[in-house]
């Protein structure tokens, strides 16, 4: 990638399904703890989801990923997520995480593939 950074519309897309999956990590922390930890576990799960996107995956992370890998990447961290609400048969939770992390791997494909085009 150059240094010229140009947003495409499949950077808004996926930039939504990465706010949508982040905001499940720290709803699947709220849900499965009960009491006056909820807030903290909410608030852990959040940072750390942000904090290995930001290395890996943003688009002007340091160690930015390729694309195969950063796609795994994302879709473990999708998973996980999932798993984290199944883990309580939270269904909502689980459908919004994987449709999330679906639209982020579609956009982040479609952008790589348009890269070069006019």
């Amino acid at each position: 990638m150059s240094d010229e950074f140009h947003m495409t519309p499949w950077h808004l897309v996926a930039f939504l399904g990465e706010l949508v999956l982040w905001s499940c990590a720290a709803w699947a922390g709220w849900t499965l703890v009960i009491g006056p930890a909820r807030l903290l576990a909410a608030a852990a799960l959040l940072v750390g989801i942000v904090i290995i996107w930001s290395i890996w995956a943003a688009p002007r992370a340091k160690w930015r990923l390729s694309l195969r890998p950063r796609l795994g990447l994302i879709t473990v961290l999708g998973l996980g997520v999932s798993a984290l609400f199944l883990s309580v048969t939270h269904w909502p939770g689980i459908i919004i995480a994987l449709t999330s992390t679906a639209v982020i791997v579609a956009a982040q494909f479609m952008d790589d593939r348009t890269e070069g085009a006019p």
